[in-house]
């Protein structure tokens, strides 16, 4: 066979054997050249080959000692020029130490590798095979009837290339999502698509053809996919969260559903906050982010959560806590406080100046009381009879026991109104 259709069975074969292994959106250039390249060297023997005539005094060589399609079209030949190449490509990767060149190295290897040894299942195609147990001079053809083989340069090697010309555009698709995740594309159910999404870890797209359900008008679009809720896709449509399936309960009932990826990885950071309010929160979401994760409410407040277009919720409360998942900014911002709570905040501090405006008068009494008490035992003999004197003595024991006691309410409600402050403490999930 010609080096064009080594090349392209070379390539088809890397492609399918790099995704069945499952090395999927990594496919470079690169790895195609070196697949290429595999693929023809084994011609290396032959000096009126491509290849032979580049390194034309290692081919005339080859070609005397040990003839065409004999060692470098065996398997030992494949096992010593496979171990040659990585050994020229590792070792530089090594030096540099270049991480993302690293993933590559082993990627032109196996490229490499598949290429060359495509090289000697296609020979064994022509009408004189292969020595591929080589030193054993018997020749290994496929199939063994020779008139159903062909010659190099024969019309019928035309035929060949363009058939495997196809197969290689055939194969890209699966190259870059893998031959798991082209089979779960072809079927482009909203399961599959689901097995599919929770093996990614970048943004992905679920392009889908549905219909709404409380509207029920019809939809052709896409959505980034941002989880997955039993049965159902949670996506990400026109800036609202609501939950894609063929079930009919789901807010997008679809039955056609395929996953796009892109390039980006997927981010999240988190972030710790205590007694901080809802404004400086605010603050600390970047734009187009999602929040998810747990704030702890003051006591017995409530929030007033507003509805959404889809059934998925990205904010409820249970209890003291205010549960978020993929909420943005937007909807936080729309958040608001009970008006029952505001009203509770305000009679707290009503009572609170009760409490101060009673604490005072009886300071003011307590300070008469003791005026009056600092006579000198003649003084209080001459103006004040000895009933008297007693009878204030308890008045301002009295007056100071309902000072104590307006004192500790006091405490108690600016601990409430403490307490009940507008700030906020959990640690949340901000994913961009």
């Amino acid at each position: 066979m010609l080096a064009p259709t080594h090349s392209a069975f070379g390539i088809f074969l890397t492609l399918i054997l790099l995704a069945f292994f499952g090395i999927k959106f990594s496919l470079h250039w690169t790895v195609l050249i070196f697949a290429a390249l595999g693929s023809i060297i084994p011609d290396i023997d032959h000096p009126g080959s491509i290849i032979g005539r580049i390194f034309y005094p290692i081919s005339t060589y080859l070609e005397r000692k040990f003839g065409h399609r004999t060692i470098t079209h065996s398997l030992i030949g494949w096992l010593i020029a496979s171990a040659l190449f990585s050994l020229i490509i590792i070792i530089p990767s090594l030096i540099i130490e270049n991480w993302s060149l690293n993933i590559y190295v082993s990627r032109w290897a196996a490229a490499f590798s598949i290429g060359y040894f495509s090289h000697l299942i296609l020979d064994m195609f022509n009408k004189r095979g292969s020595q591929l147990f080589w030193p054993d001079k018997s020749r290994d053809v496929i199939p063994k009837d020779q008139k159903y083989r062909s010659n190099s340069g024969a019309r019928s090697e035309i035929f060949i290339f363009l058939f495997l010309l196809f197969l290689v555009f055939l194969a890209l698709p699966i190259s870059k999502y893998g031959i798991s995740n082209t089979v779960r594309w072809l079927l482009g159910t909203p399961g599959s698509a689901i097995q599919e999404f929770k093996q990614s870890k970048i943004h992905c797209y679920a392009e889908f053809k549905g219909i709404f359900k409380d509207t029920r008008q019809s939809v052709e679009d896409k959505a980034e996919i941002l989880d997955v809720d039993n049965k159902r896709l949670v996506v990400l449509y026109k800036g609202e969260v609501y939950t894609l399936s063929d079930e009919l309960a789901s807010d997008i009932n679809a039955s056609n559903v395929r996953v796009a990826y892109t390039k980006e990885l997927v981010k999240v950071s988190n972030y710790e906050f205590k007694d901080k309010d809802i404004g400086y929160l605010y603050t600390k979401i970047p734009a187009g982010s999602l929040v998810s994760g747990t704030i702890q409410l003051p006591k017995d407040m409530e929030v007033k959560i507003p509805a959404s277009p889809g059934s998925y919720k990205v904010a409820k409360q249970k209890g003291d806590e205010l549960q978020l998942s993929f909420a943005g900014k937007a909807q936080i911002k729309a958040l608001a406080i009970t008006e029952a709570y505001e009203l509770s905040r305000r009679k707290s501090r009503a009572d609170l100046a009760k409490l101060q405006v009673e604490a005072d008068k009886l300071k003011t009494e307590i300070a008469e009381a003791q005026s009056s008490d600092n006579l000198t035992p003649l003084g209080k003999e001459l103006l004040m009879t000895k009933e008297k004197a007693v009878e204030q003595q308890q008045k301002l024991a009295e007056l100071k026991s309902r000072l104590e006691d307006v004192t500790i309410r006091i405490e108690e409600a600016e601990l409430k109104i403490k307490a009940s402050k507008p700030v906020f403490s959990g640690i949340v999930y901000i994913r961009m």
